[in-house]
């Protein structure tokens, strides 16, 4: 017994490895937006002001308490080092959910599918890059990967009410990392539809469930936000915990009374409203966010525009996705579907499936009827893809088996068996997590192989900021870097400026005299700034990532 947690405790160290190392490198946008309002609401709790706790529009709540306790070790600056702290806080966080999200997944479906489950997210290219950033998409989806998980485990096992209560806990930290957490609630719905046949009749009891499950949410809310650290909320928070209570002892007895339903909801409906009152800015600027299109401009399909409709994240989905993902993940889907009537356990795996699939397909229609995108947004997408992808790699194997079992004799087939396991094991390093291991620490710059065959920089927006510290350390290396002027390219200015020791500025302002000039594919893309830079400089470095020039250093005359 010893032996396996072993390894399985050595796997998931080796795992976490990509996410901690190199975590100075490339700072992205947000980043140091995040760090002030972190300091911010750290400073705001320490000195009770609650009411100023009320910063960000996504909410971000569980971005500034992870990223502010490093307000505790080091001085709270917009710097390099207090970015390495903030990431390593949030890298910390997210490494556990994925451990906590592979127990989950090994009450579901065993071991085998929850240990290629823990390889495929923890080399997910797009999940990966995002998770070494100071922002919010990281840990919204886990905490929405984690919600899911255990309202699943609740599904098939009623008696352990406790996941009930956890599912709405981490519901509640999905919420307050960000608001698209509540496309959510279409999707737990369904997930009491397709275990009905596991529960009982009456159908008060599923109102119950689902009554507990948002009372649990909002009492996560009220406790880690501090704007709600108000004596009514208080009194409310102790109204929710005595309903949850009374409902969760009326689910253990199968039988609620319509009385205590129509009590709780009523409740709950004025925890909403005086919720809604309290944080009306979070509102407000979602419905901005959903009707407006973003300030700066995407390239999309050999065009520069505001919006990129309805084509961006299935486009995103091929491009970040690595090249086995999409195909296995059709293939587990097809296989629990064929075997779904061979047993109860087999038929549950499939609604299991099908859950994570809808999940899938909820969001990516949700987010795509927004004016605002980019592709970090359709982050949340991507865990369930991965494990629906590590369902059909393990399903697979097992029916491959089953094939060669009934062609060959036992020696033989055992001899084939490990052979293929190993083969196919070793194949799948090189194929899926040997190219994005290639991309340290630049994991953003990963595209999928299968886009090999053209110019990606054709078709979509690439690499946001990354190689602007190392066109910064390469400048660092002169002998005059301290006297140097370098106009950096319009979107990109404070992203250079972070790394490099000498003068940094627009390259709007023309007026004022440069040694060099700094060109990001971004602003070339989406035509702020012309590749060959605005000054007639004479090109002197390239910065190349990936394959793709993505830096331009001129020397300016």
């Amino acid at each position: 017994m010893k032996r396996p947690l072993l390894f399985v405790l050595c796997f998931f160290i080796i795992m976490s490895l990509p996410r901690f190392f190199s975590l100075d490198a490339h700072w992205s946008s947000d980043e140091a937006r995040w760090l002030h309002r972190s300091a911010t609401f750290m400073s705001s709790v320490k000195q009770s002001g609650f009411s100023k706790t009320l910063i960000a529009y996504h909410p971000g709540v569980t971005t500034m308490w992870i990223a502010g306790f490093r307000t505790f070790f080091i001085q709270p600056r917009i710097d390099v080092k207090n970015l390495v702290y903030a990431r390593w806080f949030i890298g910390v966080v997210v490494w556990a959910g994925i451990g906590i999200a592979s127990l989950l997944l090994y009450k579901l479906f065993g071991r085998w599918i929850a240990l290629t489950s823990l390889a495929c997210l923890a080399f997910s290219p797009l999940f990966l890059a995002q998770t070494r950033r100071v922002h919010t998409d990281a840990l919204a989806t886990v905490f929405i990967l984690l919600t899911v998980l255990l309202f699943l485990n609740y599904c098939q096992n009623r008696m352990h009410r406790r996941t009930l209560i956890l599912s709405g806990v981490t519901f509640g930290l999905a919420l307050l990392s960000k608001s698209y957490a509540l496309i959510l609630l279409p999707l737990i719905l369904l997930c009491l539809v397709l275990f009905q046949k596991k529960r009982p009749e009456n159908f008060q009891i599923h109102i119950a469930e689902m009554l507990a499950f948002l009372n649990c949410t909002a009492i996560t809310i009220f406790t880690l936000w501090p704007v709600f650290w108000t004596p009514i909320f208080g009194l409310l928070t102790l109204c929710l915990f005595g309903l949850t209570f009374l409902l969760l002892k009326r689910i253990k007895k199968e039988y609620c009374p319509v009385g205590i339903l129509i009590a709780t909801f009523a409740g709950l409906m004025f925890v909403c409203i005086r919720t809604i009152q309290t944080v009306w800015l979070v509102f407000d600027r979602v419905n901005w966010a959903i009707t407006t299109p973003h300030e700066v401009e995407h390239f999309f399909l050999g065009k520069v525009v505001n919006d990129p409709g309805w084509l961006f994240y299935p486009f995103v989905l091929t491009i970040e996705s690595t090249p086995l993902m999409l195909p296995l993940a059709l293939l587990g889907c097809f296989l629990l579907w064929k075997a779904r009537k061979r047993s109860e356990a087999a038929a549950s795996q499939f609604r299991i499936v099908l859950a994570l699939s809808v999940g899938v397909l909820l969001f990516m229609m949700c987010l795509s009827a927004t004016s605002k995108k980019f592709s970090r947004y359709l982050l949340p997408v991507f865990p369930m893809l991965e494990i629906l992808a590590a369902i059909g790699f393990v399903e697979g194997l097992k029916w491959s088996y089953t094939a060669l079992r009934t062609h060959f004799q036992t020696e033989q087939t055992t001899f084939y068996k490990n052979t293929g396991v190993i083969i196919t094991c070793i194949g799948l390093f090189f194929v899926q997590v040997f190219p994005v291991l290639a991309c340290h620490p630049y994991y953003g710059t990963y595209y999928n192989l299968y886009w090999k065959v053209t110019d990606i920089t054709q078709v979509i927006t690439i690499g946001e900021t990354s190689g602007l510290d190392l066109a910064a350390k390469y400048l660092k290396e002169k002998d005059d870097a301290r006297q140097l002027r370098v106009a950096v390219s319009p979107l990109n200015t404070e992203f250079f400026q972070y790394y490099f020791v000498g003068f940094a500025y627009n390259a709007i302002k023309k007026y004022l005299p440069a040694d060099y000039e700094i060109v990001c594919i971004r602003d070339s893309q989406i035509g702020n700034v012309p590749q060959g830079g605005t000054r007639n400089g004479q090109l002197e470095h390239t910065i190349t990532l990936n394959g793709i020039d993505h830096v331009w250093i001129y020397r300016v005359r």
